[in-house]
């Protein structure tokens, strides 16, 4: 028995972290890869572009694969409602147009149903309408190589992008609330 138990333990260490998979849209492809990137749990962010049938328009978007043991979905939603102007469905900040409006795509119903009633409570403790659409993931389409990861490997431009483009810098951003504790990044 004792063996047979150990055996399950080994095989339980062995077994891959969780892999979880998320897409945002919240403006720049940019903005959005540099709010997720170098935090704990995070394994791959992707830039590209999605659109999810045929009466919906093509956004910019991340694709975050992340270890959903060390955090979840719903620490991946309060990074993003700290980061995008939730109200305005337009683009976001001086990206305007529909390629940059906001949006969550999801991909279970549990995405859905943390979604929703993520945007409902931001909706309470605002006293607004949430602009944010909730749609379901379509194709994703890669971006060309130059725009993965931009900030990091062009951090003088995108740090001027960013500042002349309005974005904030992460000051609404209160890692303290993710259920994760997640440690702050920077997030210029």
């Amino acid at each position: 028995m004792y063996l047979k138990t150990l055996g399950m333990y080994l095989l339980l260490l062995a077994l891959p972290a969780q892999a979880g998979q998320a897409v945002f849209a919240g403006g720049s492809f940019w903005v959005m890869d540099a709010l997720f990137a170098g935090r704990p749990g995070i394994q791959v962010i992707e830039a590209g572009w999605m659109k999810s049938g045929s009466q919906h328009q093509r956004r910019q978007v991340v694709r975050v694969h992340y270890d959903d043991n060390r955090l979840g979905y719903g620490d991946l939603l309060t990074l993003y409602w700290a980061a995008v102007d939730a109200f305005d469905e337009g683009g976001q900040f001086c990206d305007r147009g529909s390629e940059f409006s906001p949006a969550l795509y999801v991909q279970s119903s549990l995405q859905q149903k943390w979604a929703q009633q993520s945007r409902s409570r931001l909706a309470l403790a605002s006293g607004r309408e949430v602009r944010v659409r909730i749609l379901p993931a379509g194709a994703f389409t890669l971006a060309l190589p130059r725009h993965q990861q931009y900030a990091r490997q062009h951090p003088l431009l995108y740090a001027a992008y960013r500042r002349a483009c309005g974005y904030p810098a992460g000051e609404r951003l209160n890692p303290a609330e993710l259920a994760g504790g997640l440690p702050p990044a920077s997030v210029r």
